[in-house]
């Protein structure tokens, strides 16, 4: 089978990143090629991608009007012949201008996706049943359901909950507040700090955005600074060596997709307090693997923080850890991911 991938820009999100994984395993057995659209590109990121992957640049301009571009792009596609094309952005189609006997696919990687353009392909795929949910009610489109997979092997875990100095708390993604509500976990910390007088807090965020400076000044104004690290972007090999040394990772949006972060985090064994929301709910069971607070609230956030914190070495909490680490091995894993999308392409 020859599949191609094809994505507007390559920067350092979660869909660039499960996409590299995707298409490491799936190159074990098949022909796979790459063709990013945009030059919007990480060098580190693009680094982890294996060899057997042929990797093609169209280097067009982001919102670039000029047709040139276009006739390249199905020029390279008519070269490849794949297969399956499997498209990462919903408008992406729009671009391939001849008519395929391949067929055409569509990982859909968060909510709220325009589906305008959902018609146009052949399969759809969902990354969890609150985005194939949200599709339905939208469009009345059905998809796919694949969940998004990691290499747990890869993520040493947490052997010692009482190993610490400090109750370290970790959160990652894109520094953008108004999606993925960083101050809300910020002013909590403050609540936590300036009001109940737990002095051993540090709250480490790991991403880059246009936030970052809002959020510099946030922890200025909430008297944290000192509490709060903004460690920049780090690969991922940083983020699964280290994940074990915290206490707790925190994922406060206001809508997401899936959550890969917190599928990282219970693969480490250490417990996830997430928003209340469809995606990271979804992984959580509900409670049943992880702890919840009601979105936006941020006295409720700093609330289940303390609670998290005083039953720290309690059965439940063991528990939880324990049994989330076994939930993503058994449904979390790249392996049945890739398979997945293999298996729907040829039915």
């Amino acid at each position: 089978m020859k599949i191609l991938h094809i994505i507007f820009s390559f920067s350092t999100g979660g869909t660039e990143t499960m996409l590299v994984d995707i298409m490491n395993e799936q190159s074990i057995t098949n022909k796979v090629d790459l063709l990013i659209v945009n030059n919007v590109v990480n060098e580190a990121l693009l680094r982890t991608i294996n060899k057997e992957v042929n990797i093609n640049f169209l280097n067009r301009k982001p919102e670039n009007r000029n047709p040139i571009p276009i006739f390249q792009f199905n020029y390279k596609v008519f070269k490849i012949n794949p297969t399956v094309i499997h498209f990462h952005n919903h408008n992406a189609i729009n671009l391939l201008k001849y008519k395929t006997k391949a067929v055409t696919c569509l990982t859909i990687h968060d909510v709220n996706v325009s589906v305008i353009n959902l018609f146009k392909y052949k399969k759809l795929f969902s990354i969890s049943n609150a985005v194939l949910d949200d599709i339905l009610r939208r469009s009345g489109i059905s998809s796919i359901l694949v969940y998004n997979g990691i290499r747990c092997e890869q993520i040493p875990t947490n052997s010692n909950l009482l190993d610490f100095d400090k109750f370290k708390i970790i959160q990652i993604s894109r520094l953008d507040h108004e999606k993925k509500g960083q101050h809300v976990l910020m002013e909590a910390i403050s609540i936590l700090v300036n009001h109940k007088g737990l002095n051993n807090l540090q709250l480490d965020l790991i991403g880059e955005g246009s936030s970052l400076s809002y959020l510099e000044n946030l922890a200025k104004e909430l008297n944290i600074e000192k509490y709060v690290n903004f460690l920049g972007m780090k690969t991922r090999k940083f983020i699964y060596k280290n994940l074990k040394d915290y206490q707790l990772l925190v994922q406060p949006s206001f809508f997401e997709g899936f959550g890969l972060t917190v599928v990282e985090g219970m693969a480490a064994k250490i417990p996830v307090l997430v928003s209340d929301i469809d995606g990271p709910m979804e992984i959580i069971d509900n409670g049943r693997y992880g702890f919840y607070f009601k979105s936006g609230d941020v006295k409720e956030c700093s609330e289940k923080i303390h609670d998290i914190i005083d039953g720290y070495n309690t059965k439940e909490i063991k528990r939880k850890i324990s049994e989330a680490h076994g939930y993503v091995k058994e449904n979390f894993n790249i392996k049945k991911t890739a398979q997945n999308y293999i298996d729907n392409y040829e039915s």
